[in-house]
């Protein structure tokens, strides 16, 4: 990454400023129903970019701000879940109510796939964590290379990945389209 801030420096901490805003939902939503005891505990509001980075390191600084992020997310989730994995049902619902807040209306496959793109933290741009398999206008494929979310989980990332869905679901919900999700590494978008 370039020694200065640019375009792509804003694209990724937006992307990790959504992470934020779901975290804060699901965080708020399991203190009124007395799931946690601290929502503040796992969310963080995140001031503009230009006046925390460290200019010096805008690589490791981006990727610390990602890995806090995600750690403090999956926390969250497998300490509701912990105890009871029916609670996933319920986030379920929070993430697509989350994902209807940022509907995407278009009716171009490929232009969903770049918002989910634009939308969702898939490590650094550098990772090439997603290849789209197969690209047309009223269907698009991709696969992830790997599992970056992993790592953040206690045993497994599958929750990540059921919630993740959920929030595409409720962006495409006023939609044509919709996501179907094979395993946790392969997709498709696709007319309903």
């Amino acid at each position: 990454m370039s020694a200065f801030l640019g375009p792509i420096h804003y694209w990724l901490y937006n992307k990790i400023g959504n992470q934020e805003e779901l975290t804060r939902e699901i965080a708020d939503y399991a203190a009124d129903e007395n799931l946690i005891d601290d929502a503040e505990k796992y969310t963080k509001r995140l001031p503009r970019l230009e006046t925390v980075i460290d200019e010096g390191n805008i690589h490791g600084w981006l990727q610390n701000c990602i890995s806090d992020a995600e750690k403090r997310y999956a926390d969250l989730v497998g300490e509701i879940i912990s105890n009871d994995c029916e609670k996933l049902k319920e986030l379920e619902k929070v993430a697509f109510e989350f994902g209807k807040k940022h509907s995407i209306c278009c009716d171009d496959a490929a232009e969903i796939y770049k918002s989910f793109e634009d939308f969702f933290v898939n490590g650094m741009p550098c990772d090439r964590i997603n290849t789209v398999t197969e690209s047309f206008s009223d269907k698009v494929s991709w696969e992830m290379t790997q599992d970056i979310h992993f790592n953040y989980w206690d045993k497994d990332s599958e929750p990540y990945y059921v919630l993740r869905k959920k929030v595409m679901d409720g962006m495409l919900a006023e939609s044509d389209f919709k996501v179907e999700m094979f395993d946790k590494a392969h997709y498709m978008i696709i007319k309903k």
